[in-house]
């Protein structure tokens, strides 16, 4: 089961690019928890506190197409470098100065943080020839979940020894030795400029497949944000909204459980049509999940559910890598993470504008698997473009 996986690490870089990459996506959880802390101890109010992580997390989204494409005009190790140095006044701007521009220091931070994630996952291609691309997206999405998972635990840990404010700027230092790291890597040195004649203002959205696949993440986001709403409205009517956590916590699991699946080794369905079989099955065990009888058997259909996600959220990475133009590798990626972002952000705001106080969150549920189904639909709209490799493509 694991072959792939050892055949992955005898490329030469891709240990190195793990490392840099596990730093790197360590310190963004544990950051957006202690940030939290750090502003409802430093501001006195939950309200204030909540407009500091969503000034990060939306400067953050919104800026990072912008780094992406930074990196593929000027090469990423230029790029880097300047965010690097940005990103640590950000942080120093953020731990010394006032309250009352804490608000203003979050929204630069987020603005500045490095496209490292990006840049990571566009290298993939140019370290491994194509049959490792499913595992080396296996273990890149495997790490996020890990840290996810692990993140927020480690805050309270952390906060035993050193103030909240120490932790974020234990966040800051692993996000930089992580991008530093990244520096010194062959696989971010030797990559050159993109040609500035070929870019376009919308970048890859001009490429049709390319943005279905974007669209098709932002719809499995969405599930993931509807799910957020559901597992607590469901985990409330059992007696306890707080194990609603458990239920995150399966959801997590299986989906790291699947993602690693999923790249141990070829599968009969691959590429495209694993984006139409799995979001359907994923639809059907929600609209179950809707009317579990039992705590014990959501907490089975919800792990069920991981197991599907984990597997789709590795392949988009590879079909974006597959199909995306060579020119905007690194931006595509950043775009992504946008996309990503905001299908989140829209799940919980549309699924908690549905679930009434005294919901089952069986509405919640049944709006995840209608955003998985739209999910699959897209996914056969985007099979029907020609599958053109990224490094022939210039659409």
């Amino acid at each position: 089961m694991f072959a792939s996986y050892r055949r992955l690490l005898t490329h030469p870089g891709v240990p190195h690019l793990l490392v840099a990459g596990l730093i790197v996506k360590l310190g963004t959880p544990v950051l957006s928890f202690a940030l939290l802390l750090d502003a409802v101890g430093r501001l006195g109010s939950y309200a204030t506190a909540g407009l500091v992580l969503t000034g990060h997390a939306l400067a953050l989204a919104l800026c990072a197409p912008l780094g992406g494409r930074i990196a593929d005009r000027y090469g990423p190790r230029p790029a880097l470098t300047g965010y690097l140095a940005a990103h640590t006044l950000a942080y120093a701007l953020l731990l010394f100065a006032p309250p009352a521009l804490m608000i203003g220091a979050a929204v630069l931070l987020g603005a500045t943080t490095p496209p490292a994630g990006s840049v990571i996952r566009s290298a993939w291609p140019r370290l491994v020839p194509a049959a490792s691309l499913p595992a080396a997206y296996a273990v890149d999405n495997a790490v996020n979940e890990l840290m996810f998972i692990a993140g927020p635990l480690l805050v309270p840990v952390l906060t035993w020894f050193i103030p909240a404010y120490g932790v974020v700027a234990a966040a800051g230092a692993a996000v930089l030795l992580g991008t530093a790291l990244l520096l010194a890597s062959a696989a971010v040195r030797q990559v050159a400029p993109a040609p500035p004649n070929g870019l376009h203002l919308a970048g890859p959205l001009t490429h049709r497949r390319t943005l279905l696949l974007l669209i098709i993440a932002a719809s499995g986001t969405f599930t993931f944000g509807c799910l957020r709403i559901a597992t607590v409205a469901s985990a409330d009517t059992y007696g306890s909204a707080a194990s609603a956590g458990v239920l995150m916590g399966l959801l997590s699991a299986g989906a790291l459980l699947g993602t690693l699946g999923y790249g141990a080794r070829a599968w009969p369905i691959t590429g495209g049509r694993l984006l139409v079989v799995l979001p359907l099955a994923e639809a059907a065990v929600l609209l179950g999940a809707g009317w579990a009888p039992g705590f014990v058997t959501l907490a089975v259909l919800i792990t069920v559910v991981g197991l599907v996600t984990g597997p789709r959220d590795a392949a988009v990475p590879t079909l974006l890598a597959d199909h995306a133009p060579a020119r905007y590798r690194t931006e595509v990626f950043a775009w992504l993470n946008t996309f990503m972002w905001a299908g989140y952000g829209l799940g919980t705001a549309v699924a908690g504008r549905l679930t009434g106080p005294q919901d089952t969150g069986a509405t919640a549920f049944a709006t995840a698997a209608a955003a998985a189904m739209a999910g699959a639909l897209l996914a056969v709209v985007a099979n029907r473009y020609t599958r053109v490799p990224s490094h022939a493509s210039d659409n």
